[in-house]
């Protein structure tokens, strides 16, 4: 009878334990291909909705095989405006604001109260659930709604209000008929709120000596904006302090631009007018 060799039943032995180990492995990165995969075809398959432009529906499509986080909306895109689409796709910190929009009646009750800290000015964004799909004028706050915001954010600090929410202020904007359907917020509205709810207002300059001394006097800035790095259209901010230099702003449509300073230069080549506040 022939002998069989150590090493061949050493070898023989050795794949019978790593064969198995080897199967397994290859059923898992199997599964894993299949579920990494199955979402890129899922998402390859969507067909573009007729009220969805084709360059909308391409800047979404790379961006959810980017970013899965897209995905609930990329494959429900027949129930989101082109409008709302566009929204989001200037800034991708509205992604969660914009999911919510198939189910915006139920947030157009409005909050009450705010929730932040009033030991600072609070950084309010007109895109908050809380308040964003309230209507205001020919749309919503989330999208007309900069000039109210900036207001609930000065009121609420000065007059350590929670009450003073964007919403609240939208309304009273819209009972006095202070907004212009394709115009926005009328300016008057900046110095009548003010007056309403007890804030001294007063016009400041548009100029670096003037904002600059009254920034040290502890007011806070409210500034109309043309068009260029804030909107594509006129827009509202807080100009709220300076550092290094520069100016520090909480800009209600972008936490980005809050996020960091601004060179003096820039912001005051942008601005057509501001208004101080105080108590």
């Amino acid at each position: 009878m022939k002998r069989v060799s150590k090493r061949k039943v050493y070898w023989g032995r050795l794949l019978v334990l790593i064969l198995p180990v080897f199967l397994v492995l290859g059923f898992i990165g199997f599964g894993v291909y299949k579920l990494l995969s199955y979402p890129t075809e899922e998402i390859l398959q969507v067909n573009k909705p007729e009220h969805i432009t084709q360059e909308t529906f391409d800047q979404l499509k790379e961006k959810t095989l980017e970013n899965h986080e897209y995905k609930p909306i990329f494959l429900h895109l027949d129930q989101y405006s082109q409008d709302i689409l566009e929204f989001l796709l200037k800034d991708e910190d509205r992604l969660s604001f914009v999911e919510a929009y198939p189910q915006k009646e139920n947030y157009t009750n409005g909050p009450g109260t705010l929730s932040e800290s009033l030991d600072t000015i609070p950084k309010l964004l007109q895109w908050d659930l809380r308040w964003g799909y309230i209507p205001y004028g020919e749309n919503d706050i989330y999208l007309t709604g900069c000039a109210p915001t900036c207001l609930s954010m000065v009121f609420s600090y000065l007059l350590q209000d929670a009450s003073l929410t964007p919403d609240v202020l939208a309304s009273y904007s819209s009972q006095q008929g202070f907004y212009v359907n394709g115009a926005g917020t009328d300016w008057q509205f900046l110095t009548d709120a003010a007056q309403h709810y007890g804030v001294q207002v007063e016009r400041a300059q548009v100029s670096l000596q003037d904002m600059k001394a009254r920034l040290e006097n502890h007011q806070i800035l409210v500034c109309s904006m043309l068009p260029g790095d804030f909107t594509q259209v006129g827009h509202f901010i807080l100009v709220t302090g300076m550092e290094d230099g520069e100016f520090t702003v909480i800009d209600p449509n972008s936490i980005k631009h809050t996020n960091q300073t601004w060179d003096p230069d820039t912001l005051l080549s942008q601005m057509q007018a501001v208004w101080s506040y105080s108590v």
